[in-house]
């Protein structure tokens, strides 16, 4: 356990060096991302912290009407408490409005408009103060496809993509980070009661030990045998796959 413990310290601080480097020879110093008050966004800032300098890290806490109460007071927490700028922009409004031409039929349709809204406003400060856009994604969430794309999905970086969900749940705790945002139930808060493993069907125990199969390069048909339950994985792994790829120009 203590072996592993530091394997995981030593990844994380690679992650750190990758994103110092990173900003170094873009020319760039700040960062900006979008802080929920849960666990990705949160690592995500005390990496960007380490990497930049507490001076150069900028947070937008982006509450909709589906953001509860206690996730803004705990993200201006930890703002406060880590020293770094932020400000809370509600969106809200702003959903409404893109609502009221009545494109978004669906659910999902409608409940991606807040990630993309959030994603504006991330690239609108940082074109006005010289900073790149840092993206709060994982590595089992970027498998998936698990995000929205040009919405969570768009940043210029992505500091914690190379961990899985289940690392950076071991990772918080050699981090300090706070055990009520630990223990929080996943969610990407787009639509009331949404949790990701609810939503996902697998535990992210479950999702991350069938992604670890197919970077292996494991057969589909010995990963079915191993995990009967990894079709849902395995589909979305593939339908997804246009999200992970650069768009094709013909």
């Amino acid at each position: 356990m203590v072996l592993k413990m530091q394997v995981l310290l030593q990844k994380y601080r690679r992650a750190v060096r990758k994103t110092a480097n990173y900003f170094k020879k873009a020319g760039i110093r700040k960062a900006v991302f979008g802080l929920s008050a849960g666990l990705d966004s949160t690592i995500t800032a005390l990496l960007l912290i380490e990497a930049l300098g507490k001076d150069n890290v900028f947070a937008l806490i982006m509450p909709s009407r589906h953001t509860k109460k206690q996730d803004i007071r705990d993200a201006i927490e930890f703002c406060k408490k880590q020293g770094i700028a932020y400000k809370v922009c509600e969106i809200d409004k702003i959903v409404k409005e893109i609502e009221g031409f009545g494109l978004a039929k669906t659910r999902l349709a409608k409940a991606n408009i807040a990630a993309r809204v959030r994603m504006i406003l991330l690239y609108c400060y940082a074109n006005s103060n010289n900073a790149l856009v840092a993206g709060t994604g994982n590595k089992t969430e970027l498998m998936l496809g698990y995000f929205t794309k040009y919405g969570d999905g768009a940043a210029d970086i992505f500091p914690i993509a190379s961990f899985y969900k289940t690392e950076l749940f071991e990772l918080a705790k050699l981090l300090g980070v706070p055990e009520k945002i630990i223990r929080k139930r996943p969610s990407a808060g787009l639509w009331k009661g949404q949790y990701d493993e609810k939503e996902l069907g697998l535990s992210y125990r479950e999702i991350d030990s069938v992604l670890k199969l197919i970077e292996e390069k494991v057969s589909e048909e010995e990963i079915l045998k191993r995990f009967p339950k990894a079709k849902r994985v395995l589909e979305l792994v593939e339908a997804n796959a246009h999200k992970r790829k650069q768009v094709i120009i013909s």
